[in-house]
């Protein structure tokens, strides 16, 4: 019996996601832990997708990073490769599920101009345009480049402790990893920390008609710096200030957020940011090809 082409395509589809495919990606977004009723507490991470005719975006999650091992565990801008598949429940098109521990390491790219060799080939974007394009059409980009043309002010808000429901969630995976006979984790981290502020950039972006953004900073690197400056007894809004304002966005410096909208149909719209992408100005400049 002849089998019709678009059932044959449907049957490699199929076959792909269930087999999964090599990626290698260059990491550029480690967003903070959150609390998970199946991996205690998981983070995303974002990227950019190095393997393909040209640099596209990719999202990989659930990533249980606080659970890995440290040979396991891989940095920011770091290139690894890995196995991946499509997330068929989540419609954003850069969604990708890894396979668990299929990662490694290949290379790291040093500050700041091999960064922008992979980074500066990605079109920037505008918040106004991602959110506009997200609101009308939910397979539209969810992650982009936005080089803010202001930056207002950072905005701090005392972020709520973990509810009882997000406790046990977390306890439940701890428990069941300590009695395990073969744990699925090599090493068992305490409860998650909650952070002491939820953080937002007050900002216009680069668009003609831009009334100003709220972007909330979901970077993992936030949060760490927090709890440092916590344990050390300093000005906690003080040290985010200086770090995520004066350093960042110093005038030397060509500064962006890497952007990414939520998993959740109704919320396409809202776009937060994950990351700061910092390089100086002299460093972010393309090499130019060779003429003959």
């Amino acid at each position: 019996m002849e089998i019709r082409g678009d059932v044959r395509l449907k049957q490699y589809s199929l076959a792909m996601r269930v087999q999964g495919e090599i990626a290698q990606v260059l990491v550029t977004v480690k967003a903070t832990p959150q609390p998970s009723t199946t991996y205690g507490d998981t983070s995303c991470v974002a990227g950019i997708r190095m393997d393909g005719d040209k640099p596209t975006w990719i999202r990989l999650y659930p990533i249980a990073f606080r659970w890995l091992d440290g040979e396991s565990q891989f940095k920011k801008y770091d290139v690894i490769e890995l196995e991946v598949r499509r997330r068929d429940s989540d419609t954003r098109r850069e969604s990708y599920s890894p396979t668990q521990d299929s990662w490694r390491v290949v290379d790291n790219l040093a500050p700041w101009k091999p960064r922008h060799a992979v980074v500066g080939q990605l079109e920037p974007t505008t918040t106004c345009e991602l959110m506009k394009d997200a609101s009308a059409d939910g397979s539209a980009p969810s992650l982009g480049l936005v080089y803010p043309t202001d930056i207002d002010r950072l905005e701090f808000e005392p972020h709520p402790p973990w509810t009882s429901d997000q406790l046990t969630k977390m306890q439940d995976r701890i428990d069941k990893e300590s009695t395990a006979l073969i744990p699925m984790s090599g090493s068992i981290p305490s409860i998650l920390k909650a952070p002491q502020f939820k953080v937002r950039y007050r900002y216009r972006c680069a668009s003609a008609s831009c009334g100003g953004h709220q972007g909330r900073i979901l970077d993992w690197e936030l949060t760490s710096l927090q709890n440092r400056l916590r344990y050390e007894g300093k000005d906690v809004q003080a040290g985010v200030a200086s770090k995520f304002v004066d350093q960042m966005f110093a005038p030397e410096r060509q500064a962006g957020f890497y952007m990414g909208n939520f998993e959740l149909a109704a919320r396409r719209g809202k776009f937060s940011v994950l990351g700061v992408y910092w390089p100086r100005k002299s460093e972010a400049v393309l090499p130019q090809p060779a003429l003959f």
